[in-house]
């Protein structure tokens, strides 16, 4: 099929279009509830397709929004069945579509506002629109590598590791709820996800359930769009040990939210379930939520994650170098543990530049190196958490492209080159992100792509020298960030 990118080529030029539109347009009416297809695929039409991508345009932006975060995956799989295996799919905005030609499907005739659905109205879900939004049902994969024995115990955290282990140990009969809260970056996801695996090997029998709270928030918007609530409802309280994560997430507008977590929280609390919860700061000061839920969460044992002291810093330090395969001198461990006084994030952020300059530059990880990397930093306050915005501007610049190109579709190789430096990047200066997550942030569906991505720069810097400085220098532009 050849590609066009107007309306017009579809209406008029490429009746090859034709039959497979109505294909996939017949495949997603038979899929889709009736009332959600005249909502949202109507007016929906193609203004690109080939072996490789498929563009299908709509004027509402909200029913873009909506098809790309909840029904991509099903377009995709319809579409490949009946073009190509590697088609993409993408979404486009149109001001005006054009008139219905003889070869766009008749859709039904009930109309259905999609406003009227009220699924866009969640503030959270726009704060933290970022190609992650979840969908009913979604399966929430906990870290296997998040358990206790990784996680480095010292003053600050002992009490709120105590408690972790507690209820891992004795589930249902420790403190319940559980309610842990501390920073950005000191460790609450680590312990919620140690003890769902500790629960999982001493008790495989138990349903455990870990959702953050975003997530849950999304799926409960998708389960009420979809007329699936029971079955939603059913998913949370059908289980031994409830875990809670990010909790000041809730929007204090999502009040159904709200409403389905405390009657959630009432009915596994008389069934004599585990609930555990975490946020970023004590229950009486969760402001955006209403007394009545606060007041479930104070009704148990509430214990504080403190930033790690001096000693704690050096003993991560060196765990995560260990497990990195990195020797660092004892001079320079407590060289950093001097200078990243706050989050762990921090801390592993630090060595994955030291690990960086090491096997890209060949440099020791002494105490001069190091000043170097951390650019003679002297406090805490000099050192910042790299976003994915940074790294997309400043490996952009570093390529003379636009940030929009490599979050889109374009498979030009200066484009392409910048997108998998991105990937290769952000694994490097942001590791608490996941392979899919990364995949998601840059616009793509398949973490494969990452991986790809990722080992393509590896053996480039190896056999390309120029290449190797252009990585060290964005390295140094987003260390000076």
């Amino acid at each position: 099929m050849s590609r066009h990118s107007t309306t017009d080529s579809y209406e008029s030029e490429d009746e090859s279009w034709g039959k497979p539109w109505h294909e996939l347009y017949g495949k997603l009416e038979s899929a889709v509830p009736v009332q959600f297809f005249d909502a949202f695929f109507k007016d929906l039409h193609p203004v690109e397709w080939s072996d490789n991508i498929l563009v299908l345009a709509s004027s509402d932006d909200k029913v873009i929004s909506h098809l790309r975060n909840r029904y991509a995956k099903i377009i995709t799989s319809f579409a490949r069945e009946i073009s190509s295996d590697h088609l993409e799919v993408d979404f486009q905005l149109e001001k005006t579509l054009p008139a219905t030609g003889s070869e766009r499907p008749v859709a039904r005739k009930k109309k259905v506002d999609a406003n009227q659905l009220n699924i866009f109205n969640s503030p959270e879900k726009e704060r933290h629109s970022s190609g992650n939004e979840a969908v009913a049902d979604q399966k929430i994969f906990i870290n296997e590598s998040y358990v206790f024995d990784r996680f480095v115990k010292g003053p600050s955290n002992e009490h709120a590791f105590a408690a972790a282990q507690g209820v891992a140990k004795n589930p249902m009969q420790y403190h319940n709820p559980l309610y842990l809260f501390g920073g950005v970056g000191l460790g609450k996801t680590h312990l919620l996800m140690a003890i769902a695996n500790d629960i999982k090997k001493r008790y495989p029998w138990m349903k455990v359930e870990y959702i953050p709270s975003e997530t849950f928030q999304n799926d409960l918007i998708t389960a009420t769009a979809n007329n699936t609530l029971p079955h939603f409802k059913a998913k949370y309280r059908n289980v031994d040990i409830l875990l809670i994560d990010d909790i000041q997430f809730i929007s204090h507008r999502a009040e159904f939210t709200q409403e389905t977590i405390f009657h959630t929280f009432n009915y596994l609390y008389q069934n004599n379930k585990q609930i555990v919860i975490s946020g970023d700061r004590p229950p009486q000061q969760l402001s955006m939520l209403k007394d009545r839920l606060i007041s479930r969460f104070q009704s148990g044992l509430i214990v504080d994650i403190k930033p790690p002291n001096m000693e704690t810093r050096e003993s991560i330090l060196i765990k995560k170098a260990s497990e990195q395969n990195l020797t660092i001198p004892k001079e320079v461990i407590k060289y950093i543990a001097l200078n990243v006084k706050d989050q762990i994030r921090i801390l592993e952020a630090v060595l994955i530049r030291l690990k960086f300059s090491f096997e890209y530059e060949k440099r020791k990880p002494d105490l001069a190196s190091v000043k170097e990397v951390l650019g003679n930093i002297q406090g805490q306050a000099h050192v910042s958490i790299i976003s994915v915005e940074d790294i997309l501007r400043t490996v952009a610049k570093a390529f003379g492209v636009k940030t929009e190109d490599i979050y889109g579709k374009s498979r030009m190789e200066a484009i392409a080159l910048a997108r998998h430096v991105c990937m290769y990047v952000i694994r490097r200066f942001i590791p608490t992100m996941s392979l899919i997550q990364i995949a998601q942030a840059l616009g793509r569906k398949d973490h494969t792509t990452v991986i790809h991505g990722e080992k393509r720069i590896r053996d480039k810097a190896d056999k390309d020298e120029s290449f190797r400085l252009t990585l060290k220098d964005i390295e140094e532009e987003l260390k000076l960030h």
